[in-house]
């Protein structure tokens, strides 16, 4: 019978490595530039995750951000952060490491999960097709300014944070198809029920010569 040994996460991390790596799409990655933010978007995607994938996952996506050419100390300082982040995580609430053997199961906790979204909101961007099909986006903002002013404000400054046009107070602007980050603005200041997204074919010839010169390093 093997002795018992107390679960390590620096242990389990590092069994982990030679594992296959989970995907995770451009879009879900866009702004994240630290190991904690990584770990906390793979375990928000994943749910319940165990270290045995996320390790190796996490660290195949950190790769980008670190300089080329490793060697196998970068390699290794580049684990000791990933254990660190894991402890920072969980010594900060975002995280819960369950011990299961020789393993951990990480789950993100209601505050990590707010953190993430957060961070998701604050990375935000549209993207962009490689042709303009010659149609645009209108988002209708019809949002009550007596009951909903600091969030009607809000929801239209982070529309043009991400580059609409205002073509009216109520009305904005995009050259592609931005439903998904529209849903989400408006899902994140809970005014879901007032913005409607909608695709149209023409607009005043007027409108449309102001559009294309406004627009015209994106088309």
């Amino acid at each position: 019978m093997e002795p018992y040994k107390k679960p390590s996460i620096a242990r389990a991390v590092s069994q982990a490595l030679p594992k296959k790596r989970l995907e995770l799409s451009e879009k879900q990655l866009r702004g994240l530039k630290t190991t904690a933010q990584i770990i906390l978007a793979i375990g928000l995607v994943a749910g319940a995750i165990s270290l045995a994938v996320l390790a190796p996952n996490a660290l195949q996506l950190l790769k980008p951000f670190v300089t080329k050419n490793r060697t196998k100390e970068d390699r290794q300082r580049q684990n000791r952060k990933f254990v660190k982040s894991l402890y920072y995580l969980k010594q900060r609430g975002d995280i819960e490491l369950i011990p299961i053997g020789k393993d951990f199961i990480l789950k993100v906790t209601q505050k990590g999960r707010k953190k993430v979204k957060k961070l998701q909101f604050e990375t935000l961007s549209i993207v962009t097709d490689k042709k303009w099909n010659k149609r645009w986006w209108l988002v209708l903002a019809d949002i009550p300014s007596k009951t909903h002013r600091g969030r009607a404000d809000a929801f239209r400054d982070k529309l043009k944070i991400l580059g609409f046009y205002p073509l009216q107070r109520t009305v904005w602007v995009y050259p592609f198809d931005p439903r998904d980050e529209v849903d989400f603005v408006s899902s994140y200041y809970d005014l879901t029920q007032f913005v409607t997204v909608m695709e149209v074919s023409t607009v005043d010839p007027a409108d449309e010569k102001m559009l294309v010169d406004f627009f015209r390093e994106k088309i």
